[in-house]
């Protein structure tokens, strides 16, 4: 039976890597959805197929950013009710989560058959690949309710401390979604639409599964009707946590969107390129990723505990950790990067593998501030800090305008290149600022069970 972890108790260092690891797997294998439809439809489809995925991929990173960024506010309130064994108020966090989503999920489904189109227009689409660009965000928009449920369940299992229930179901998923976009891919009509289908699909039967599984064995969060009776205080608070991340995330999807359009503009090779580079980039990001989940979810309970001493040691060792993969993930992208692009895009162009090892050698020494920026911001969320988080996001919306208006046409698709870095540096370094003054004020205040 599966069972919730309190983290206000035990060793720091070893309760955050037993507990990151199973949600870096998590990661590891939401990263394969993409993936699988990236590969799949390089290798059947060719080079046009990539070009109508990567047109589309800054809307669909928007969309899925700023529901992520919602569920991930309120996996803090729901950690935090958990680390003060407040389980009544538990219970009506989760009843309160699954209404804001499936509102969210119906205005997406709407608004995407009506603005999808535009919007790629917008982004300097290529015209030839246009109706397929659109097919594909279409299908994957207007089924945004399915990866959204599909998370809210992840990050309410993981704010009770267990991240391996959502790992058991997203890796057979996964497995699923892969065997789903070849049949679709190759044996149908459908094209790059197939592999929207696939991963509506297989992320489907992700949340069928991972519901059952929490009906049969999570009792502490099993709701009932009066669950769901309006709470104005903690409604507020929740849009409050939720909203702050949402944003957070919508800001830097907004300005990858700007940068999008420039890069779309510098032909079907750079596209195709970009696409690639970024999809190999964010498999070496999600352990960066999950350190700082798992350290806010460490954060939230301990915070809630009013247990100071354990959130400062948990961001001294989720620091460390990052530092670690960061080294490891320089040398293999270094060297290695543009030949796992290859694989990835199956693109035989000259011209794509040259400007995929360009982004990922320029990023690569920049990994540990990435992880850093991950960990101060997700740990400052966690304490009840809304606006410095979203303040380092404005950041980085600044270098990536500067990049679409500025550093792309000087340079070309090395100002794309440049932006991330620097992005990630300006975040970093105003958030060491934040990180300082705010645990200080902590010091200050004199909270309950501090004692290890």
């Amino acid at each position: 039976m599966a069972k919730t972890k309190d983290l206000t108790q035990g060793s720091v260092w070893k309760l955050l890597l037993i507990f990151a690891l199973p949600t870096l797997l998590s990661n590891v294998f939401q990263q394969f959805y993409n993936l699988a439809d990236t590969a799949i439809a390089g290798h059947i489809l060719g080079d046009n197929a990539l070009v109508a995925i990567g047109a589309s991929s800054t809307i669909n990173s928007l969309v899925l950013s700023f529901a992520w960024g919602l569920n991930g506010g309120f996996g803090i309130i729901i950690a935090q009710c958990f680390g003060a064994k407040d389980y009544k108020r538990l219970k009506k966090s989760v009843a309160i989560s699954l209404l804001i989503n499936g509102v969210f999920s119906i205005f997406v489904l709407f608004t995407s058959i009506f603005l999808s189109k535009p919007m790629l227009r917008l982004l300097n689409t290529p015209s030839a690949r246009l109706d397929e660009a659109n097919s594909y965000i279409v299908v994957i928009l207007a089924c945004i309710i399915v990866p959204m449920l599909y998370n809210l369940e992840a990050v309410i299992l993981r704010s009770l401390g267990d991240s391996k229930t959502p790992l058991y179901f997203l890796i057979f998923s996964s497995i699923l979604n892969i065997v789903l976009d070849y049949v679709l891919i190759k044996f149908t009509n459908m094209g790059v639409m197939g592999a929207a289908v696939a991963t509506v699909l297989a992320q489907l039967l992700s949340v069928i599964l991972c519901f059952v599984v929490i009906l049969k064995n999570f009792k502490i969060i099993r709701l009932n009707k009066d669950d769901f009776k309006f709470s104005s205080s903690l409604f507020k608070n929740m849009m409050g946590a939720g909203m702050a991340m949402a944003v957070m995330n919508s800001i830097f999807s907004i300005g990858s969107i700007i940068m999008q359009g420039s890069i779309n503009a510098l032909g079907d090779d750079i596209i195709a390129a970009h696409l690639g580079s970024r999809k190999v980039a964010e498999m070496f990001m999600q352990p960066l990723v999950t350190v700082g989940t798992a350290c806010s979810t460490f954060v939230g309970q301990n915070y809630g505990a009013g247990k100071i001493k354990r959130i400062k040691s948990s961001i001294k060792y989720s620091t460390l950790y990052s530092l670690i993969w960061s080294v490891f993930t320089f040398f293999i992208l270094w060297f290695f990067g543009g030949q796992i692009a290859r694989l990835v895009t199956g693109s035989s162009s000259q011209i794509v593998f040259e400007n995929t090892q360009l982004y990922l050698r320029v990023n690569a020494p920049f990994y540990f501030v990435l992880g850093l920026l991950f960990t101060l911001r997700f740990s400052i969320q966690s304490i009840d800090r809304k606006a410095p988080p979203i303040i380092s996001s404005t950041m980085e919306l600044a270098s990536k305008i500067a990049a679409a208006y500025l550093f792309i046409p000087l340079w070309g698709y090395l100002g794309a290149c440049i932006a991330e870095p620097l992005s990630w540096t300006l975040g970093a370094i105003y958030l060491l600022f934040v990180f300082k003054k705010e645990f200080k004020r902590l010091d200050n205040i004199k909270f309950r069970g501090e004692a290890e």
